[in-house]
C-alpha cells in the first residue's frame, strides 16, 4: 500500500517531468496528489524536498534492483553485466527522473546542498556497482583501469539516455541494445588486458564513500560556483545605478579570483563578502558562501 509521501512524489515526477520543475508550484503537487495545500506540508516543507525525495526514492529502486540481480543463484556472472546494463538502460528510457534533472535549467536548485548530495551519492553508488560487477566478472585483472571502462560505459549510457529525452527511442528492444552494448564493454576489456593498456585515470587516492562526500572538493567546488553564478544572475536585476552596478560587479569579479586563487587570501575573501552581504538580494548567498568557504579552510 503507497503511502502519502509516495503519493505526493509520484504526483510531482509527473509535474516535473511535463512542465518542468521551476514552472511547478506546491498547489499543483498538492492537487495532483489529491490533498489540499496544507496536508501537503505534513509531509515536506518545501518542492525542493520533494524533489530530495524523488532522487533518493530513484537510486533506492535501482538498489534494491541490483540486489535482487546479484540474489539470482542461476544467473553466471558474464550475464551480470548484461543485466546491469539493461537495467540502466530501462531505467534511463522508463523512468522520467532522467528528464527532470536534465530540464533543472535553473541551476540555482544546485544550491541546495542536500539535493547536490543525493544526487552525488547516486553518482558515488552507480560507480560502486559498476565497479564491483566488474571485478566479478574479469577478476583483479581489471583493477587498474575499472574506472577508464566506467567512464566508457557511463558515456555510452549517458548517450542512449538523451535521446529519449527529445523523443527518439532505439529501433531494437532493449535487451537486445543491452547485448550489444555488453559485447562492446567485453571486447573493450579483453583488448585492455591484452595489449597492456596503460590507465587515464588514477582513482587509487580518491575516496569517495557517501561519508566523504560532503567534504570532497568536488561537493564544495559545485556549491561554490553555482553561488557565484546566482549572485551574477542577481546583479543584472538588482535595483541599483549603473555605476553602483559597476561597482557591484567589480567587487564580485574580485571575490572570484580571489577564491579561485592558488592560496586563497581569506582576509580578502571576508571583507568581499562582508561589502556584498550589504545588499538584501545578496545576502544569503554571501552567508552560504561564508559556510562553504569556512568548511574548505578547516
Amino acid at each position: 500500500m503507497k503511502t502519502k509521501e509516495q503519493d505526493i512524489i509520484e504526483a510531482a515526477v509527473r509535474l516535473f517531468s511535463e512542465k518542468g520543475y521551476t514552472a511547478t508550484s506546491v498547489d499543483e503537487i498538492a492537487k495532483e496528489s489529491g490533498m489540499a495545500k496544507a496536508s501537503f506540508y505534513k509531509f515536506f516543507q518545501s518542492k525542493e524536498d520533494v524533489l530530495i525525495a524523488t532522487v533518493k526514492e530513484h537510486g533506492r529502486t535501482i538498489s534494491e534492483t541490483i540486489e535482487r540481480l546479484y540474489a539470482a543463484t542461476d544467473q553466471p556472472p558474464e550475464k551480470r553485466l548484461a543485466s546491469f546494463i539493461d537495467l540502466q538502460l530501462n531505467s534511463v528510457l522508463e523512468s522520467k527522473i532522467h528528464s527532470i534533472m536534465v530540464s533543472l535549467h535553473d541551476k540555482s536548485i544546485l544550491q541546495n546542498e542536500k539535493l547536490l548530495h543525493a544526487c552525488l551519492y547516486i553518482e558515488y553508488q552507480t560507480n560502486q556497482w559498476c565497479t564491483d560487477c566488474l571485478n566479478q566478472i574479469y577478476g583483479p585483472k581489471v583493477d587498474p583501469f575499472v574506472y577508464d571502462i566506467i567512464f566508457m560505459v557511463r558515456a555510452m549510457l549517458m548517450q542512449f539516455m538523451f535521446l529519449p529525452i527529445i523523443g527518439i527511442r532505439p529501433q531494437v528492444p532493449i535487451r537486445e541494445l543491452s547485448d550489444m552494448l555488453t559485447k562492446l564493454v567485453d571486447h573493450m576489456v579483453h583488448n585492455m588486458i591484452q595489449t597492456d593498456y596503460k590507465p587515464v585515470w588514477d582513482w587509487s587516492s580518491v575516496d569517495m564513500s557517501p561519508d566523504q562526500i560532503e567534504k570532497s572538493p568536488v561537493f564544495q567546488g559545485i556549491l561554490i560556483h553555482e553561488l557565484l553564478i546566482a549572485m551574477k544572475r542577481t546583479l543584472h536585476s538588482i535595483e541599483v545605478d549603473e555605476q553602483e552596478r559597476a561597482e557591484l560587479w567589480q567587487v564580485l569579479g574580485s571575490l572570484e579570483e580571489e577564491i579561485t586563487r592558488m592560496e586563497r587570501r581569506s582576509g580578502m575573501i571576508r571583507a568581499l563578502l562582508e561589502f556584498l552581504k550589504g545588499y538584501d538580494a545578496l545576502e544569503e548567498y554571501t552567508l552560504k558562501l561564508q559556510r562553504v568557504l569556512s568548511l574548505r579552510e578547516t
